[in-house]
């Protein structure tokens, strides 16, 4: 006799002479131990390959480099830039950019881009004749001897027209005219303007249909004052966010250990589908992550009233943007280095 056949055997005589209740809990108990030897594996492979620990490599290290230039970036678009700031960034994004040249080179196209942001924050304060730190100078100084002759990245000066005027063109346009927009007047978005872009966005797919998606829209200032306070991405244009949508996934949806990470595809794919919506319906629109620690997730869903079953996916703060105003260049990384061809 077989060892399955034994196998089967035994859980035929357990399935006649235990109580329903028993084999329940039993195959409850067996689902435990299935998700928990999941979740260490997730745990284990984010501990080894993610940039919390672990060895330097060319592409942690150009990750932290796109994620400090993209924060100046961020800074030279805001309505008005604070004169002298992200000073300690800077630093950190000279000191990268210069590990990286000793390390792998100067070949990536996001190490050219950290350069000439950092170029560009320079010119930038010397058009406002404004004397940076001396600590900040000396730094540029040292990047841009190692790498000379390259010029400045500019951030993108758009009209307000021109930022909209491929909403109704070739999906080719429309996508390649959608930015994040971090400058609003006071004017109101219409609500009816919101509604449809919510209705829109419906169209997204989602695993078999469930559409987990939840949004939740925020009209009152304070409000979304105190919800982006704790946010913490959106300082020097959070402020001015006429209306703020909140996009939750409901883990409810979906089940077993497949699917444990469903809830954030299918919300991810909602909220791009929601920027793109917004942008047809002339509303200026900024996604903000919900990467969030536990602490702040427990002070989140007191503020946002959201259900406990539903975990945080983004927030989109929303607005009219001015008749002028800029967005971040954003550089995007060539096809060669993100996708692989395998015949």
């Amino acid at each position: 006799m077989t060892a399955n056949i034994m196998i089967i055997i035994l859980k035929l005589i357990l399935h006649r002479i235990l109580p329903k209740k028993s084999i329940l809990f039993i195959r409850k108990l067996k689902k435990y131990f299935w998700f928990k030897k999941a979740y260490q594996y997730d745990f284990n492979k984010y501990w080894t390959f993610s940039r919390t620990t672990g060895s330097v490599t060319s592409s942690k290290l150009a990750a932290e480099i796109i994620i400090q230039y993209h924060i100046i970036e961020k800074g030279l678009t805001m309505p008005l830039p604070r004169l002298g700031f992200g000073k300690d960034i800077i630093i950190s994004l000279c000191n990268l950019c210069i590990d990286y040249i000793k390390k792998y080179g100067t070949e990536n196209e996001q190490l050219i881009t950290g350069i000439q942001v950092i170029l560009e924050y320079e010119n930038y304060h010397k058009t406002q004749n404004y004397s940076l730190d001396t600590p900040v100078v000396d730094n540029i100084k040292k990047v841009s001897s190692i790498v000379p002759n390259l010029s400045a990245s500019m951030q993108k000066a758009i009209s307000k027209n021109e930022y909209f005027k491929d909403i109704h063109s070739s999906f080719l346009s429309f996508s390649n005219t959608r930015a994040s927009v971090r400058n609003y007047t006071n004017e109101d978005v219409p609500m009816e303007r919101i509604l449809s872009a919510l209705e829109l966005a419906k169209n997204t797919p989602s695993a078999c249909n469930r559409q987990a998606w939840r949004t939740y829209l925020f009209t009152n200032k304070e409000k979304i004052s105190h919800i982006l306070e704790v946010q913490g991405g959106n300082r020097g244009f959070g402020h001015l966010s006429n209306k703020l949508i909140l996009i939750c996934g409901e883990i409810g949806a979906f089940g077993e250990i497949a699917e444990r990470n469903q809830v954030y595809i299918d919300g991810g794919m909602y909220a791009m589908n929601l920027l793109y919506s917004l942008h047809y319906f002339e509303i200026g629109a900024c996604i903000l992550n919900c990467s969030i620690t536990p602490e702040k997730d427990l002070i989140l869903r007191k503020l946002c009233g959201n259900n406990k079953s539903e975990v945080f996916i983004a927030m989109i703060a929303c607005g009219i943007p001015p008749e002028s105003f800029k967005i971040a260049n954003s550089k995007r990384y060539n096809l060669k280095i993100t996708n692989t061809i395998v015949n």
